[in-house]
């Protein structure tokens, strides 16, 4: 009897820590032989091979073989089935299975565990049994069929409802269902088996077989969370007296909640959401405690990733033994598969290969071993317990296929497992973000310097001084850019912060034109968006020294500071008005080296589109909700930009750009022509009369230009009809 264990069905009808008592010891009937236990059998006896412990009854099947196999069978109380029924939410065709059940006493259910499966069965069963009639099977075998178990004359109790859970992935045929269902007449009892599949039952397992569909996760959260504030006799609003009304809306602010909307679109299962309820019922309803309230959920999500990386060399199917690195290609596969979520199999095939590689590599110093081509799919190399649910979201329609994580959350729990859990991981992991900045594309280098970043929330002096601070000085601007992605991804730890703009600030003032070109770019990522003054600063520094004339670093921080557009950067918001501020005093500055930088930024500015509803518009001429630049100045940075030898020719082809735009919306063009007009006197007339005239004669707008008088508009006139200029005049 030591192998018996008590068991506490919770809410969810799976396995849980919920305060449900009634599969254990004490209940009101103790089974024996198919009929209730006589009152003087003492716990621990043996009748017709069974073994009984109060509410407990394990059950010995002789097999063919001549080996013994045992099964536990539990009876629920009255009251743990009432409870569960309070916060049961019904299932579609939950009236049509229950009128199946008592037709053919047998329904066999199939769903995964922990989508509440159980808690159907035990509610059916009460239906068609009563409430004091619910009993639970469940073989302490995994290698337990169900055709042994049919042609066990002890195993349904005379008049009750059985939930009997296969193990693992058994089946069960329609023969074997018709035996149970003889078995289930001739005791006058009701069975719903429970088979753990997706898969849509087929039409040979019919009238038995029915499809279990969870119920939506925004009503099992209402329900369980109500009954959870129930219990706690809590009022959410202060009423005196409380009759519950303000637990309701309680509920309901809860369930509109941002976070808790995501988690239940990351964690449907009723299970899951049981959780998630639990969570909330102690949340003190202020908003900003929110997070502290969900604190324990990030822990089931790193516990899951423990568990999923940890997995031994047990046998799964195809997978043998006789393979030594079985463990080690899932568990690269599935740290890949994490890391690079939303990217095509292709990248994370090819990242999966690198990293068992150089786990390779480290351990033994030997070659890649070699291996036949289909050793194990890609949901063979996903798979977790049946308990923990997938890592894999369900399949999406799309072209390519992509890595989809069913949480992506878990991409940063997986690393912080693999960083903090596996003492020998991590130099290969390093040396492996290495080489994914060095030697793959764009995306991929992207999202390698991301890892690094968030890497080094968990240990920023080893990852500064293994990655960031080498990629910051390598000849290649490709990693240059990779070590600004890292810092930005870092910079998101508050803790961190600090630091991180202390080491860029010193990268400012060292006298190394790469470091120099790397502070550059970070200061065009969150790093400079949460400190514009500063960021804006230091990037005068930079662009006033002669390291930087031949780079676009400086002029794309300015713009990503006036208004982030790369999606990265949507969380954080721009200072359009100091980085326009510091565009102009560049402009007219004396020295040549920042009105350079400053005609770069303009010209890149100008292809940027403005928001909605004038998405259509040139950002600089729509304006950004707090900021739109003056028209003056605006005129006299696009001349330096025209005039400039180092950006005449870009700043030609965007104001060109910005005339073709003109030609598709009257009052855009409008702005344009007055815009245009007033830019195209002294030097940049002569070039403005070519390009009208013999360039750009394919556009009315152009063509309206070209045949306007150019200049000033004259005190009192509309700025769409500009007076003549001498020094303008075509």
């Amino acid at each position: 009897m030591d192998q018996l264990r008590p068991l506490d069905e919770g809410t969810t009808g799976e396995r849980s820590h919920s305060s449900d008592t009634s599969w254990r010891d004490g209940g009101t009937e103790e089974p024996t032989t198919g009929d209730t236990l006589p009152s003087s059998l003492r716990p621990g006896q043996t009748v017709q091979g069974v073994q009984v412990n109060g509410n407990n009854a394990l059950i010995n099947i002789a097999r063919a073989d001549g080996r013994q196999v045992s099964v536990l069978r539990s009876l629920r109380t009255p009251e743990g089935v009432r409870e569960t029924a309070r916060t049961y939410v019904e299932v579609a065709d939950f009236p049509q299975t229950v009128a199946r059940l008592e037709d053919h006493h047998v329904v066999l259910l199939h769903g995964r565990v922990g989508t509440g499966r159980r808690t159907t069965a035990e509610m059916l069963l009460w239906r068609v049994a009563g409430i004091d009639k619910v009993a639970g099977i469940e073989p302490t075998h995994s290698d337990v069929t169900a055709a042994e178990l049919a042609g066990e004359e002890n195993l349904l109790l005379r008049g009750h409802g059985t939930v009997l859970e296969l193990p693992g992935r058994a089946t069960v045929g329609a023969g074997t269902l018709r035996t149970f269902e003889r078995l289930a007449r001739d005791r006058k009892a009701y069975v719903v088996i429970l088979q753990d599949s997706a898969e849509a039952p087929g039409p040979s397992l019919a009238p038995y077989a029915v499809g279990h569909v969870p119920p939506s996760p925004q009503d099992v959260l209402r329900r369980h969370l109500l009954r959870a504030l129930t219990r706690q006799g809590r009022c959410a609003a202060d009423c005196d007296p409380c009759r519950g009304a303000c637990r309701m809306a309680f509920v309901e602010r809860c369930v509109q909640q941002e976070t808790v909307v995501d988690e239940l679109a990351a964690h449907p299962r009723p299970a899951q959401t049981v959780e998630l309820a639990t969570a909330l019922a102690g949340w003190t309803g202020v908003e900003a405690e929110l997070t502290a309230a969900l604190a324990g959920l990030r822990r089931s999500r790193r516990d899951f990733a423990a568990k999923l990386l940890k997995a031994g060399k047990a046998a799964r199917s195809g997978e043998g033994e006789e393979d030594p690195q079985a463990a080690p290609r899932r568990q690269a596969f599935q740290i890949a598969y994490a890391a690079f979520d939303g990217h095509p199999l292709a990248d994370v095939f090819d990242a999966g290969e690198l990293l068992l590689a150089i786990f390779q590599a480290v351990e033994s110093g030997a070659e890649r071993v070699t291996r036949v081509v289909f050793d194990g799919g890609v949901e063979q190399m996903l798979r977790s317990g049946p308990e923990e649910g997938p890592l894999a979201a369900a399949d999406v329609v799309e072209q390519p296929r992509r890595a989809r994580l069913v949480d992506p959350r878990l991409l940063t729990d997986v690393l912080d497992v693999t960083w903090n859990d596996f003492d020998g991981a991590r130099l290969p992991l390093l040396l492996w973000l290495e080489q994914l900045v060095f030697t793959r594309r764009d995306a991929v280098r992207q999202r390698a310097a991301y890892l690094a970043g968030w890497l080094a929330t968990c240990d920023f002096d080893e990852v500064w001084s293994a990655v960031v601070r080498r990629w910051a000085g390598d000849g290649r601007g490709t990693v240059r850019q990779a070590a600004a992605w890292a810092l930005h991804i870092a910079a998101g730890d508050t803790r961190l912060l600090g630091r991180i703009r202390g080491r860029v600030r010193d990268w400012v003032r060292s006298g190394n034109a790469l470091l120099h070109d790397s502070a550059a770019r970070a200061y065009g990522t969150r790093i400079g968006l949460l400190a514009p003054e500063e960021a804006l600063r230091e990037l005068r520094t930079l662009a006033s020294r002669d390291d930087l004339n031949a780079s676009a670093s400086v002029a794309r921080s300015l713009v990503t500071l006036y208004q982030p557009a790369e999606a990265y950067l949507a969380d954080t918001p721009g200072a359009p008005e100091a980085t326009w501020r510091a565009l102009v005093d560049w402009h007219r500055d004396d020295l040549h080296r920042l009105r350079v930088h400053s005609a770069r930024g303009l010209t890149l500015l100008a292809r940027r589109r403005g928001p909605s509803p004038r998405e259509g518009w040139p950002l600089l001429l729509a304006g950004t909700p707090d900021f739109t630049p003056d028209a003056t100045e605006l005129v006299a940075l696009w001349q330096g930009a025209l005039t400039d030898g180092s950006t005449a020719y870009q700043a030609w082809n965007v104001l060109h750009a910005w005339i073709r735009l003109a030609d598709d919306d009257a009052e855009l063009a409008e702005r344009v022509v007055a815009l245009v007009s007033r830019m195209l006197v002294g030097p940049v007339a002569v070039r403005g009369r070519f390009y009208l005239r013999h360039r750009w004669t394919t556009s009315p707008t152009a063509r309206r230009l070209a045949g306007m008088r150019w200049g000033e508009p004259a005190a009192g006139d509309s700025p769409p009809h500009p007076t003549p200029d001498p020094g303008g005049h075509p």
